[in-house]
């Protein structure tokens, strides 16, 4: 299925409503009642507020260790834009085709979360799904958190940044897209493109799925 951008939209950017959500394709990770994506009005107690800023490490999905960056909710609205805010620390969405990268398609470089900068994937993991938002068939190893969102009466996988626990978007599987039967469907606003070949501390742990991952817990 394919989401059109709503004419109506005066910005280049625009949220969808709490109660509304892009579609998933045909065949989503897991059973579903509804054709909505999750949402919530704040962020996960595991990433709740705190009263400072600090690092400490964490586990993503590989097992690998990350470095998470905690932030008070005040810090990270100072740091981000509105738009950043509600979709980063408040799981929002923005309309499907007005993402500033939905359409692009680098042939060099790598994104990072736009939050805390951590590298998530890398310019040849970027492939046109035709669903609206910017997809990816996999991740730098160890780079996306992810939890089972059942939100909305619906059962979906939500991909999160491994270091700052800020919302991308979700995972879906069994699309046939692209070799490792993997879309990763991201919002433009939670990354941030980087001109530039992966930082050397990240460069040797390669690229990968996250699904077979989550299928051994």
């Amino acid at each position: 299925l394919h989401l059109s951008p709503s004419s109506s939209s005066s910005s280049s950017f625009s949220l969808l409503s709490r109660s509304q959500s892009p579609l998933s394709f045909s065949k989503p990770l897991l059973p579903q009642t509804s054709s909505l994506l999750p949402s919530s009005s704040s962020f996960s107690s595991s990433f709740s507020s705190s009263s400072s800023s600090s690092s400490v490490g964490m586990q993503s999905t590989d097992g690998n260790p990350r470095t998470k960056v905690a932030k008070s909710e005040s810090d990270w609205k100072k740091q981000l834009s509105e738009e950043e805010y509600e979709v980063l620390r408040l799981k929002g969405t923005e309309r499907p085709g007005t993402g500033e990268y939905d359409k692009f398609y680098p042939k060099k470089g790598h994104f990072v979360c736009k939050a805390c900068e951590a590298p998530l994937y890398t310019f040849a993991a970027k492939f046109d799904s035709g669903c609206g938002w910017p997809a990816f068939d996999k991740c730098i190893q160890g780079s996306i958190k992810t939890e089972v969102d059942r939100s909305l009466f619906s059962v979906r996988i939500e991909i999160m940044c491994a270091s700052c626990g800020g919302h991308l978007g979700h995972v879906f599987g069994g699309e046939g897209f692209t070799d490792t039967n993997e879309r990763h469907c991201v919002n433009s606003v939670s990354v941030k493109y980087v001109d530039k070949e992966l930082p050397g501390e990240y460069a040797g742990d390669g690229e990968g799925k996250i699904l077979p991952t989550m299928a051994k817990g």
